[in-house]
């Protein structure tokens, strides 16, 4: 289950979002750097909701995998490391 667009409001940090993994619901975070990272890894020139739109499933399945994982901080904060 992803939130939709509406509900991923702008932050200090990035982009927030809340990922379901089974029975657990994480709150979670990817970075303005990380997006910016992604921007320029595929040469768009968009605003960050837009990367975040063009790149929400692989965004929520880094953030699926980090819970699964046993990462534990809350937020889950995705910085660009996450996505090389």
């Amino acid at each position: 289950m992803d939130t939709s667009l509406m509900e991923s409001p702008i932050t200090d940090q990035g982009v927030s979002f809340t990922v379901v993994v089974g029975t657990v619901r994480r709150e979670c975070v990817v970075s303005k750097e990380a997006l910016a990272h992604l921007r320029q890894m595929h040469g768009f020139s968009m605003d960050l909701m837009n990367i975040y739109g063009a790149f929400e499933a692989r965004i929520n399945s880094v953030a699926r995998r980090l819970v699964l994982s046993g990462e534990n901080a809350s937020p889950l904060v995705l910085g660009p490391q996450v996505f090389r």
